[in-house]
């Protein structure tokens, strides 16, 4: 990932600099000015642009946006030391990805931008005509609205007539198309242009609360492990709260009667750690977790899409995800 960072003080862009530097998939390249982005552009394409707001040359966020264009159509982020809700509406209105409060940056964060950025956008290996900006995604996005909706409504009404019939079996399934859909539909119209500092005991809490009925019913014992910490988030806390969700949920439909789940977080460099443990090797690799042509007998279709969901929900790429088998059980470990 080659980010291109315009910031005229020296401290910022030293921090950030350190911030990345063991970070062997990211290179950072920096300028005082963005009139230097020829210079910056032979040493390859961008492939997303941090603005620090408060420069001498900066005219205005409009401007700004202008000026990068002249260069390069890739995602445009700007960081600000002020208060970065007041500038957001501007900066998004006008074509920007996010507004980032720099006490909020991190490789993690820049990472969950990209990776948002490429899911809002078409997919960048496929040739475009024209240029695309954010204002462009969210008519596209608010297009989808009406197709999502009547889809939500169809699998409404199917539910309630399966669960009248009393089949049971057919409703869970269609339960569980309906919860996708809805998950989906947030994703698409939550706000990833902000960053968002989310407690993950209250998250895990509220998921307790809300699968407790499942396990149950499926006679699995599952207990949560959580301390009293946060982490910063591109998006919502109801998008989060949908991903821990989904997660959950992922694992609980690969499980069998008996088996054991404990799900704990814990303070990490990097954000929190989510470190899940199975009885039983639900996910026998990080292969048949991520990679939709490899099936496993012990996970489902369904269950790997609630937990693909769930990973994208909360912005977790494939590589902050640890998948260890050991003695017949599951080690699972994500960095949110």
């Amino acid at each position: 990932m080659r980010i291109h960072y315009v910031e005229d003080n020296a401290l910022d862009a030293k921090i950030l600099t350190e911030m990345v530097g063991e970070e062997r998939d990211i290179q950072l390249n920096i300028s005082e000015r963005i009139e230097d982005f020829q210079r910056l552009s032979q040493l390859g394409p961008a492939d997303f642009v941090l603005l620090d707001v408060r420069r001498p040359d900066a005219i205005s966020i409009e401007d700004d946006i202008k000026r990068v264009r002249e260069f390069t159509d890739a995602p445009i982020v700007f960081v600000t030391s002020d208060d970065a809700e007041n500038m957001r509406q501007e900066a998004v209105s006008s074509g920007a990805e996010a507004v980032i409060d720099k006490i909020d940056l991190s490789s993690k964060l820049l990472k969950q931008i990209l990776a948002n950025s490429k899911w809002r956008r078409k997919a960048p290996d496929q040739p475009t005509e024209g240029k695309v900006n954010s204002r462009d995604i969210k008519r596209s996005v608010e297009s989808l609205r009406g197709p999502f909706s009547y889809i939500e409504l169809s699998l409404q009404t199917l539910l309630e007539t399966m669960e009248d019939s009393g089949r049971s079996s057919t409703a869970d399934y269609v339960a569980h198309l309906l919860e996708t859909v809805r998950a989906i539909r947030a994703y698409s119209e939550d706000d990833l242009s902000q960053a968002t500092r989310t407690p993950i005991h209250e998250l895990l809490l509220e998921t307790a609360e809300r699968v407790s009925s499942t396990a149950q019913s499926k006679q699995v014992n599952l207990v949560f492990e959580t301390e009293t910490s946060w982490f910063t988030q591109i998006g919502s806390r109801p998008l989060a709260t949908l991903g821990i969700q989904h997660l959950v949920a992922g694992i609980l439909r690969a499980c069998e009667k008996g088996d054991r789940v404990s799900i704990r977080s814990e303070r990490h460099e990097d954000g929190i750690a989510l470190n899940i443990f199975v009885s039983r090797a639900v996910i026998p690799s990080k292969d048949a977790l991520f990679d939709l042509t490899k099936a496993a007998p012990s996970l489902g279709l369904d269950s790997k899409a609630s937990l693909q969901l769930g990973l994208t929900l909360l912005s977790v790429p494939p590589e902050q995800v640890d998948v260890h088998v050991h003695n017949g059980n599951l080690f699972l470990k994500l960095i949110v």
